[in-house]
């Protein structure tokens, strides 16, 4: 039954990423409302497994393993100066504004301060599926992205290990750093003479079978029913998770010289959380840093931002050239 479900699972989201894409919308968005619409929110069909977990994790490490193999090092070195800036600006904005706006609600500074690490994180992952879809990935605009991208997520990650040691008592696990061994392993893949061939077939393999696990499982585990009285602080760190990220990410972007059109493509190109967000979170849980309440909150300000992004990049970026 179980792989029946699974089976259901990929049909269904291949379905909606492809209609999203007739109805102008980024792939993604589509493949990540699957998940809630299968989901314990709406029809109650599909519900997170330890089989569909696994499989979205075989499914990040194709698509980082594979986004290493079609990176060029040498191109995102010539931007080191710019995706430091946009890096930097990047976890700044998230992590100072964050805590504020939590301690106002009446959350504690510990989680207060975590929130602050967790909405720093960006998702390398849809980010680069939006560049790929739109062929952006090569480009100096998707080099810088990258860079900085990447960047965010070791500073995160730095944060969240402090923060797990000194304040949780807990310890960061190898899985947590999975996205980003991928992706060094799928540079130095790159350097192969068989990488070509290799990235194609790991491309229609993820393409066909565990992208639409890894994207439509997101939405699975919320349950919107549920979380009617916390519409307000939800809505307000959705409306903070996107415009921090994209205005501090921008800032960067401006103060290392690039212009209006392609600073304001990069501050949307690192709104989305995603994947490593939802890492960060989980690293949270075990740590006893957060409670599953506030756990849920950040998990849907989370996926909505992961699904406003594409929305935001696919028309910014189709403005650079």
């Amino acid at each position: 039954m179980s792989y029946i479900i699974i089976a259901l699972l990929i049909v269904v989201t291949i379905i909606f990423g492809k209609i999203a894409t007739k109805l102008g919308f980024s792939e993604v968005v589509g493949q990540l409302l699957s998940g809630i619409i299968l989901g314990s929110s709406v029809l109650n069909i599909v519900h997170p497994t330890s089989l569909i977990h696994l499989l979205s994790e075989i499914g990040i490490f194709i698509l980082m393993l594979n986004s290493g193999m079609e990176s060029d090092i040498k191109e995102m070195r010539k931007y080191i100066k710019a995706s430091t800036l946009i890096a930097i600006m990047g976890v700044i904005v998230p992590a100072v504004s964050f805590p504020i706006a939590f301690m106002l609600l009446g959350y504690t500074l510990k989680v207060s301060l975590f929130a602050g690490v967790v909405f720093s994180a960006t998702s390398i992952s849809i980010t680069l599926a939006v560049l790929a879809e739109q062929k952006k990935l090569a480009t100096p605009m998707g080099a810088i992205i990258l860079s900085a991208a990447v960047l965010d997520d070791i500073i995160a990650l730095i944060a969240v290990t402090l923060f797990s040691v000194f304040i949780g008592g807990g310890t960061l696990g190898v899985g947590s750093l999975l996205p980003l061994i991928a992706f060094a392993m799928g540079i130095l893949l790159r350097k192969v003479s068989f990488s070509e061939q290799l990235a194609q077939g790991l491309n229609w393999m993820g393409s066909w079978l565990f992208y639409p696990i890894f994207f439509g499982s997101i939405g699975l585990g919320i349950a919107l029913q549920d979380l009617n009285n916390k519409l307000l602080p939800i809505m307000i760190f959705s409306i903070l998770a996107i415009i921090t990220k994209f205005f501090g990410s921008l800032i960067g972007a401006k103060l290392s010289g690039l212009n209006k059109t392609v600073a304001q493509a990069i501050g949307a190109g690192m709104i989305s959380r995603g994947e490593m967000a939802l890492v960060i979170t989980q690293i949270g849980i075990s740590s006893h840093l957060i409670g599953d309440a506030v756990s849920a909150e950040f998990i849907v300000a989370i996926i909505i931002s992961t699904i406003v992004a594409p929305i935001l990049m696919k028309p910014l970026f189709s403005k650079v050239n």
